[in-house]
């Protein structure tokens, strides 16, 4: 058993309920696992999770007291709450946090290609502080989960999946690798009864990346598993990546954040980078650490859009 203390900020939601149904599944492997509701009201969403045993703590992600006696934070904070990670950061470490793991489990985002894409600007700033803390602090350490798209919501964005359609920015050929939810949730519970190994190098000390993946394939092969799971045929219209970015920039003119985001990320999945395994980079998938073999994303479609 390990004794670690571990604390859950933003848990509700697609992805961090899936989470936490893990971390009930593992509960005797940790000394003591808690959530961060904003509110008493707030703290009714996880009534589920406290009858199994975890924890439900309120206060606020930046203040300080919310984070006493935890030595490992996960943020799983969605697009609105990113930019305030650092603060976040800054909060835990004054109470004595020594691991925190950035809101990411998304593609590899130090891929050249999209270091610079508008729906990670917020992901690569937390980054940026998370480094300078653990240069100045020997005791702090980060970890980044790589994993990909999540499989589930690979084909979401643009897709009518009751007119079986869909408009696509990007290329069919291009390769997309991704991760199904559960597995996600199985690879980070497992992770933190890894060994913490730092793999930053001297440019990044106390950094550690871990990049998992279920599978990755050409976009329109995960097109043909969706058809296949359903058992129709869908009108995928295939555009320029250009127009999306027209339109993100005509969002980011108008004070539309939330329009800039969801334009900006339309270009990612049939581009070839929306993946775990930046080749680019050289990078190398680390799923061997772990006790499990993931589903293949035909598989995790198959469960997904089965019919009935």
């Amino acid at each position: 058993m390990s004794h670690l203390n571990v604390l859950l900020i933003g848990a509700s939601g697609a992805w961090g309920t899936p989470l936490v149904q893990e971390f009930i599944k593992q509960k005797s492997s940790f000394g003591r696992i808690a959530i961060l509701a904003r509110s008493d009201a707030h703290r009714e969403k996880f009534e589920y999770a406290s009858q199994a045993g975890i924890d439900v703590v309120v206060g606020s992600f930046l203040d300080s007291t919310s984070y006493q006696g935890f030595d490992t934070v996960l943020s799983l904070v969605g697009n609105p709450v990113l930019r305030l990670q650092p603060a976040m950061i800054e909060a835990a470490v004054q109470a004595g946090v020594k691991h925190f793991y950035l809101s990411e489990w998304n593609s590899d985002i130090d891929q050249p290609a999209i270091a610079n894409m508008r729906y990670f600007r917020d992901k690569q700033a937390t980054r940026a502080h998370a480094h300078a803390v653990a240069k100045e602090n020997s005791e702090f350490k980060y970890t980044i989960f790589i994993t990909g798209i999540f499989t589930e919501w690979v084909l979401m964005f643009g897709w009518d999946h009751e007119k079986n359609s869909a408009v696509v920015y990007g290329e069919p050929e291009k390769r997309v690798g991704s991760t199904s939810i559960p597995d996600i949730a199985r690879f980070t519970v497992q992770s933190l009864l890894i060994p913490f190994t730092e793999n930053g190098g001297k440019h990044f000390p106390g950094r550690r990346t871990l990049r998992v993946q279920g599978g990755s394939k050409p976009y329109g092969e995960l097109v043909a598993d969706l058809e296949a799971a359903r058992g129709v045929k869908y009108d995928v219209e295939y555009r320029d990546p250009a127009e999306a970015l027209a339109l993100m920039e005509k969002a980011r003119q108008e004070g539309d954040e939330a329009g800039e985001m969801f334009w900006s990320i339309r270009t990612l999945p049939a581009s070839g980078f929306g993946v775990a395994d930046g080749k680019e980079n050289g990078a190398k998938l680390d799923n061997e650490l772990f006790d499990f073999t993931p589903e293949t994303q035909t598989e995790t479609h198959k469960r997904f859009w089965k019919q009935g």
